[in-house]
């Protein structure tokens, strides 16, 4: 393996909660962390739909981020989109991708973290996928959540 090539971590997440609701506890985490995420939604209603839930789901208290195509400055830590992040202007700070349910992911480039979020319903992650990217030199990780909010790693 190349020495001077940068380990990608690809962590793999089997939901029963809903989507909306665990990404704003992640992001209310990386607001106070030293990451910077983009977040990939496969539609764009979809992503509006977190955009909004982001900044009404407590009362008095919201999670900021900005949506792909607004100004963003070197204060921002969270970007919500929708569509292939290939065709992202990537900014050099944000080295995490967080993939929400429904997005189909083809290759891992471009990002040092890929967070992938699936419906345990949905049964799209297997361990073959696991296998596949550990051969290729990902470092690989599997949680389920067993109860809302609370994982185990597989």
């Amino acid at each position: 393996m190349d020495k001077t090539k940068k380990k990608t971590y690809v962590k793999f997440y089997t939901i029963r909660s809903n989507f909306n609701e665990i990404l704003f506890r992640l992001c209310k985490k990386i607001i106070y962390s030293d990451e910077n995420v983009y977040v990939n939604f496969n539609q764009n209603e979809t992503k509006h739909e977190a955009d909004k839930f982001l900044w009404t789901r407590e009362k008095n208290n919201f999670v900021p981020h900005k949506i792909d195509g607004e100004k963003i400055s070197i204060r921002d830590k969270i970007i919500l989109f929708d569509g292939d992040y290939n065709k992202l202007s990537i900014l050099q700070k944000f080295q995490s991708l967080i993939i929400s349910p429904c997005v189909n992911v083809k290759k891992f480039n471009l990002f040092k973290k890929f967070l992938i979020f699936s419906y345990a319903r949905d049964r799209k992650l297997d361990s073959s996928i696991k296998d596949q990217l550990t051969e290729e030199k990902f470092i690989v990780n599997w949680y389920d959540e067993y109860s809302p909010f609370k994982w185990k790693q597989l």
